[in-house]
């Protein structure tokens, strides 16, 4: 539920369907029935396939019927119709899909007849999903529910010995090849990836899926459910962002499957893979550790941002809005504070924020595993109105914060600016072994070109004159 006064992060049903659920299935044409405007997100919101693959020639194109105030009047199913004809003639798809928005449900267009009719004309398999934007159900559920109901279980194809069901939007481009090369190595067979990038004919086959992985930090398991319910699959969620998380995630998946040689194998790759990286992790702890960063956490992956800094030796304060409330509060705020910074403090300090009868934590929420052997991390819990926590943020001088925090707190005097990591990616592209060298990198970045931000030229400055 979207909390008055509070950025939910979130989008309407269309958005959800459309762009979390299907947007990774590259051989599938994806119609947008609606304005124009409305296919916007579809058009920044595209996977790019593996190296080497072939590429569907409608791949990085966006699909709309353009609904204009005409067809709202008079109705868009003829426009849709021809649509779909000029979609199969132009690009021959493996498959359409037909995203429903805000003004076709208000009309009452009957996009399952349009499709129907359309599929008996092309003999191409055709999925209509009614996704209204205003609709009260998740489009991400609709979605899953209609995929598996239309689509998983056509094919029976054969699977390795040990297939999984890996769903994650971070799954795509680079992020697909590095990890099913690691499931390889391991003994895994990737038979589908919805959310990331898969096809018509994975989908098709997932129901042969023993295991449904999660790597999300969205409330989506009833998708993974519906496998587990009808076919049998287990179930389990992961984070396979940060060394701890990965390690942690690769051995309870092993543990599932209880196969002697497959736990084995887990635990040579991920000496393999620590050994590799370690000359990388030192120099990048050497570089990072002991600066603090702020992280806000919501309702996406921000926790992985935490996970990661931890990882490099960085402290974090973690403040978190109250979303059990539903109301918007200036008082609904969680701070996890980290102990060494506290114990500057002095007792008045404490007192004024709570710090001195707070919880002792050894966790960070959202961050179940950290491994950084150099550390050992403890936190303190407290509940702080907003000024206050804009007062404790003057107070420890964050050394970076990220999205959220220069907005909701007015704390704008980070020596490094966030602005290389953007609010909507949310850390998805630091997945792997290797995002920690490119969260290390990232980070350097944002710290080279913070000047641009912070530093006011020469030609600015009052009472000054270059000649």
């Amino acid at each position: 539920m979207a909390i008055p006064g509070v950025f939910y992060g979130g989008g309407c049903s269309y958005m959800a369907c459309r762009g979390l659920m299907m947007s990774g299935i590259e051989d599938v044409l994806l119609i947008t029935h609606g304005p124009v405007g409305c296919a916007y997100f579809s058009g920044i919101n595209g996977y790019r396939g593996p190296n080497g693959a072939p590429r569907p020639r409608h791949i990085a194109r966006t699909f709309s019927t353009h609904m204009d105030e005409t067809d709202v009047i008079f109705g868009g199913e003829g426009k849709l119709a021809d649509s779909i004809d000029e979609a199969v003639e132009r690009y021959a798809p493996e498959a359409i899909a037909i995203c429903a928005t805000c003004p076709v449900g208000l009309i009452g267009d009957d996009i399952r007849q349009v499709a129907r009719d359309a599929a008996e004309r092309h003999g191409v398999d055709i999925l209509p999903l009614s996704c209204e934007g205003f609709k009260s159900e998740p489009g991400w559920l609709h979605g899953g529910r209609q995929i598996l109901d239309n689509w998983v279980g056509r094919e029976d194809g054969s699977a390795g010995e040990f297939p999984i069901h890996f769903m994650s939007e971070a799954c795509g481009d680079d992020r697909a090849r590095e990890m099913k090369d690691l499931f390889d190595r391991i003994g895994y067979d990737v038979v589908c990836s919805l959310m990331g990038i898969t096809t018509y004919r994975d989908i098709a086959r997932s129901h042969k899926a023993k295991l449904v992985v999660l790597d999300s930090g969205k409330a989506i398991d009833a998708v993974p459910q519906l496998y587990q319910e009808r076919y049998g699959a287990g179930f389990m969620r992961v984070s396979l962002t940060g060394i701890g998380n990965i390690a942690a995630s690769l051995r309870s998946m092993a543990a599932h499957f209880g196969d002697a040689d497959l736990t084995q194998r887990t635990e040579e790759v991920l000496r393999a893979e620590c050994a590799r990286i370690e000359p990388v992790r030192a120099r990048c702890r050497a570089e990072f550790e002991n600066m603090l960063v702020a992280v806000f956490e919501d309702i996406f992956r921000s926790n992985d941002f935490a996970v990661l800094s931890s990882e490099l030796g960085m402290d974090v304060v973690m403040v978190a809005q109250d979303y059990e409330t539903e109301v918007y509060t200036e008082e609904g705020f969680t701070v996890h504070a980290p102990v060494s910074r506290i114990a500057g403090f002095d007792e008045e300090e404490k007192a004024l924020f709570g710090f001195d009868c707070a919880q002792l934590v050894r966790r960070l929420p959202g961050c179940p595993e950290i491994d950084c052997p150099e550390r050992e991390f403890s936190w303190l819990r407290v509940r702080l109105d907003r000024t206050q926590v804009s007062d404790l943020l003057v107070r420890l001088a964050p050394d970076l914060c990220f999205a959220g925090i220069e907005e909701r707190f007015s704390y704008a005097s980070a020596a490094m600016r966030s602005e290389k990591f953007l609010s909507d990616e949310r850390g998805t592209d630091y997945m792997g072994f290797d995002g920690f060298e490119r969260y290390a990198r990232d980070l350097s970045q944002a710290r080279d070109l913070s000047h641009w931000v912070l530093e006011r030229p020469t030609w600015m400055k009052g009472g000054e004159s270059d000649g």
